[in-house]
């Protein structure tokens, strides 16, 4: 109870201290001269660098174990949230979900054991959160998108074939994946949607745990998360989640090599078809017989 305590006590602390930067711009700006906001946002930029740099050094050494390396990392982190204005950047909800992060990863630290899948996770998940705050175009938590499709589409598979167990941890992995990004999406998505994925979550994982699950609704909200994953992402109606194939750095590559076999197989069958079509039969000589080994 005493270190639960401390931990609320902490985190409390993180928040209001993320909190009361973003207060203390939001004062100062409306009084401030010309010269005065260029320095203020020219010292905003400075941290974020900072901020982005130390957690970067401090995820490289929590995925090698580096406990005391990753202590120091932590305390520049904190260094460069005071005084740090999240005006404009994100919501207060994303505050609350950044300060989250930063109190997972100090108590992963606190508990000062090393080599175990918490430190990786915690530190990947701040990680990608700062990033979402520091790159709101082309953060990195985008590239989640194929990974939860990928586990969509191994959930319908196990559910098509009736295989409870398969679906379960398709479900997992699923949710896993998607604990990994929130904070980063919280940060920069409206809150509205990122509850309404939060409960069908929740619905999915009461479903998967039913052996008596009704398949007909379980195929329905199956459909309708791949709807809501579309709409985290921003992506479009008719864009797929599901993709058809997987594993290849440049798509446009497969894409050419399956057009060019198409053309091919199109060319061959119009060929095949005026040969058919010849109603005079003639001895074949050295060129023709040549021809019909073309392809």
């Amino acid at each position: 109870m005493k270190w639960k305590g401390s931990s609320l006590l902490a985190a409390l602390s993180i928040i209001l201290l993320l909190l009361q930067g973003s207060q203390v711009y939001a004062d100062e700006l409306p009084v401030a001269s010309t010269a005065d906001v260029k320095i203020t946002e020219q010292e905003r930029a400075d941290k974020l660098r900072q901020l982005e740099e130390a957690t970067e050094l401090l995820y490289q050494d929590m995925q090698q174990g580096n406990t005391q390396r990753a202590n120091q990392d932590m305390e520049q982190v904190i260094e460069a949230l005071e005084r740090l204005s999240f005006k404009g950047l994100t919501s207060v909800e994303g505050i609350h979900a950044l300060a989250e992060s930063i109190m997972d990863v100090k108590e992963t630290l606190a508990k000062a054991v090393d080599g175990q899948e918490e430190w990786i996770s915690s530190s990947a998940r701040l990680r990608l959160a700062v990033n979402s705050l520091t790159h709101p175009k082309q953060a990195m938590w985008h590239q989640y998108y194929k990974v939860l499709g990928e586990d969509l589409q191994r959930m319908n598979q196990a559910h098509n074939t009736g295989s409870g167990e398969a679906l379960r941890q398709a479900y997992l992995s699923l949710k896993s994946h998607y604990e990994l990004i929130r904070p980063a999406v919280v940060i920069r998505k409206d809150i509205t949607e990122i509850n309404r994925f939060d409960s069908w979550l929740y619905y999915v994982d009461s479903l998967t745990n039913d052996t008596k699950a009704d398949t007909s609704v379980l195929t329905r909200t199956l459909l309708q998360g791949e709807a809501l994953v579309k709409e985290l992402f921003g992506k479009k109606g008719d864009e797929q989640v599901f993709l058809p194939i997987a594993g290849y750095g440049n798509p446009w590559n497969w894409s050419l090599l399956i057009g060019g076999w198409i053309l091919l197989a199109l060319f061959y069958t119009a060929y095949r078809k005026y040969r058919a079509n010849q109603t005079v039969i003639t001895i074949p000589g050295n060129k023709e017989k040549n021809d019909r080994f073309r392809f």
